[in-house]
């Protein structure tokens, strides 16, 4: 391999990565380093999106289960509806506890 093939070959590899770098955004990562306030607040933001998207997905889904059980219990499966029962039983119990709040 000569040392233009060297070269040549180098370049390409230069230029792909120039195109990658472009693609993900690395002077806009680069930039917000050297603003650390900025970086804090993009954080702080995220977080707050993530803790948020987390409360709301798990109390749809917490929903959706107390919906499905409380049919299920209509059913009247004997397996389920027992463990079911049993579950209904230890929340009232728990309401009913003036300690536990």
């Amino acid at each position: 391999m000569t040392l233009e093939d060297k070269v040549s070959v180098l370049s390409e590899q230069i230029e792909r990565l120039a195109i990658h770098m472009e693609k993900a955004n690395f002077a806009d990562y680069v930039k917000m380093l050297h603003r650390p306030r900025r970086m804090m607040f993009y954080s702080l933001l995220s977080g707050i999106a993530r803790g948020v998207g987390l409360g709301v997905g798990f109390s749809v889904i917490g929903a959706t289960l107390v919906y499905l059980l409380q049919k299920l219990q209509l059913l009247g499966l004997p397996l389920i509806g027992d463990y079911i029962a049993e579950l209904v039983r230890i929340v009232q119990s728990n309401l009913d506890n003036p300690y536990v709040r």
